[in-house]
């Protein structure tokens, strides 16, 4: 199975599809600060545990950052 990540292409196993391990291997699950999207719609925080890759899906982590 094929995903886009952050404009990146990863192939991932079809039995490894949580969203939340996807982002925690690599090193991108963080408890504040990040917005993800898949497939250009904002996904909310509670169903990121639940969410099932999907193969073609395009993921973009939104961080925030302070400015001055």
């Amino acid at each position: 199975m094929q995903i886009k990540l952050n404009d990146k292409f990863y192939k991932i196993s079809e039995t490894e599809t949580e969203l939340s391990g996807i982002l925690k291997a690599n090193n991108l699950f963080h408890d504040r600060g990040i917005a993800v999207a898949i497939n250009d719609e904002i996904l909310p925080k509670q169903e990121w545990e639940k969410y099932q890759v999907q193969d073609q899906d395009n993921i973009l982590i939104i961080t925030a950052t302070q400015g001055g």
